[in-house]
């Protein structure tokens, strides 16, 4: 298993999202209450304690999984890298397509944010542009496309 690279920008967030699933979490208190103090025949047919328990497990496992990448892995600042497609570079193609390359987590992953595609560094689009120079042709999503630019 390889250490996991993280993008700043991308730690902040992760940063903030687990500040918001702590103060969630703690949120949660009043509804357990409140269901513990609905009727209900026996204590395991408490359907709102049990919707309520579902949630927070949701959130308690958002919230290791964000603690244990912060804690697992390896800040990366983009940088220049003499031409070639690496973590945090941003690619344009000649289909005027755009891709922004993250590291193993990126809070934008997979969604287009101003007209580029976020993708994480082990994504089939990020797998085929890494390590690639302009001008080469590159498989994306069954379709060869060629490197116009590259910036980080």
């Amino acid at each position: 298993m390889h250490e996991p690279y993280l993008l700043p920008d991308d730690r902040v967030v992760a940063q903030t999202r687990i500040a918001e699933l702590e103060q969630l979490i703690q949120d949660l208190g009043e509804d357990f209450r409140d269901a513990f103090t609905q009727s209900s025949e026996t204590w395991h047919d408490n359907s709102p304690f049990e919707a309520v328990r579902d949630k927070q497990s949701m959130y308690a496992a958002e919230l290791n999984q964000l603690r244990t990448l912060i804690r697992s892995s390896t800040l990366i600042k983009p940088k220049k890298r003499r031409g070639t497609v690496g973590i945090g570079s941003l690619v344009a193609l000649e289909n005027d397509k755009q891709y922004f390359i993250g590291g193993d987590w990126t809070a934008k992953a997979g969604r287009r944010v101003d007209g580029i595609y976020w993708v994480s560094r082990y994504s089939p689009a990020a797998t085929a542009l890494l390590g690639k120079r302009v001008g080469e042709v590159v498989a994306i999503a069954g379709h060869e496309e060629v490197i116009r630019s590259i910036s980080s």
